[in-house]
């Protein structure tokens, strides 16, 4: 049974480490503000390169926000466990753009960029 779950551990951790930039795991202390007014209730999700997805409570689609040059926009596909992790379909994820191509700003604490009506989003990242 030690043996088992032994082998069960280690193959996670495998699977974790081959699929880091297509795992994004939530991130409870982070901060959503749109216009300069913080948004109660967004979950923000963050995988290994700091890549963020945003989750509106209304459950309206959600964000993608990825490093090396892709522009924000709503994931093609998406699966998530509950409100822990979420899963896309590739390490630069498909997506459906908010509007004109544009570059967000990220950092490893914080990420910029507008949304689909023009609006100035800013994540905090903790």
């Amino acid at each position: 049974m030690r043996k088992l779950l032994v082998l069960l551990v280690l193959g996670f951790v495998v699977l974790v480490m081959v699929y880091r930039q297509r795992l994004f795991l939530r991130d409870p202390l982070g901060r959503v503000e749109r216009a300069g007014v913080r948004q109660e209730g967004e979950k923000v999700f963050i995988n290994y390169s700091n890549d963020v997805l945003l989750q509106a409570p209304d459950g309206t689609q959600p964000i993608l926000v990825q490093g090396r040059g892709a522009t924000p926009g709503q994931p093609e596909h998406l699966w998530c466990v509950r409100e822990l992790m979420c899963v896309t379909d590739a390490d630069i994820a498909t997506v459906y753009p908010l509007g004109p191509k544009q570059t967000p700003v990220m950092s490893s604490d914080e990420v910029h960029f507008n949304d689909a009506s023009g609006v100035s989003v800013a994540v905090q990242l903790r």
